[in-house]
């Protein structure tokens, strides 16, 4: 039965629309008709119309009907055709970056002088990989090898590492030569921390974080 009287209901609706549909363009069509007669000449004389229609009546009968079919076509387009974006927006941050040179290209052009190397996932926390660093900042090459292979700490051995590659960057993709370099610039970054959980006293779990860092060591080649 409810869904009877759901297809009753739908089927009104179907009604109601056809025939206001149908009621605008017989409005339309006979404004257009009264506008064709206001302009058309008299043949003679003894013609008298039955209705007589004023120019100003006609025209703003006919504006209105244009208006309908109009509104009409605009909401029929607009439910076709998708929305069209402006590109006014683009075309003036185009014109912006070719005018005037950003900070970013001064940067790259900067950055190209020197040999970067990226350390990412190191199982160690980076309060004891920074007391490492803080001795070879500044550094050359030469000497950072032979501290970084004399220090007590368990943090020489990636920073070595970072130290060869960064080496090997600078002499095979810039040219430099290795006996000129000096570390210009190294820190480390905290990372992601593993958690994990060991037993303790009255079955209680004690954590324990597990902390890793990355190295970024750049290094580059001094003046005469």
């Amino acid at each position: 039965r409810t869904t009877i009287l759901r297809r009753r209901k739908v089927r009104r609706k179907h009604t109601r629309l056809v025939d206001t549909m149908a009621a605008l363009s017989c409005m339309a069509s006979g404004a257009v008709a009264a506008a064709a007669s206001a302009r058309a000449a008299p043949v003679s004389s003894r013609c008298v119309a039955s209705r007589p229609v004023s120019a100003h009546s006609a025209g703003m009968a006919m504006k209105r009907s244009v208006g309908l079919v109009g509104a009409m076509k605009g909401m029929a387009l607009s439910s076709a055709m998708p929305a069209k974006t402006s590109t006014r927006r683009g075309f003036e941050v185009v014109a912006m970056a070719i005018s005037e040179p950003t900070e970013a290209a001064v940067v790259e052009k900067v950055a190209a002088d020197e040999a970067v190397c990226y350390l990412g996932s190191v199982r160690m926390s980076p309060y004891k990989v920074r007391r490492v660093l803080d001795v070879i900042r500044g550094k050359s090459y030469e000497e950072c090898l032979i501290m970084l292979e004399f220090m007590p700490y368990r943090a020489c051995e990636p920073v070595l590492n970072a130290l060869f590659s960064a080496a090997s960057n600078a002499k095979n993709n810039l040219g430099m030569n290795k006996a000129k370099l000096y570390v210009s610039e190294v820190y480390a970054d905290g990372g992601s921390t593993m958690k994990r959980f060991h037993p303790r006293s009255q079955g209680r779990p004690f954590p324990i974080r597990k902390r890793t860092c990355s190295i970024t060591l750049k290094m580059k080649e001094r003046g005469e």
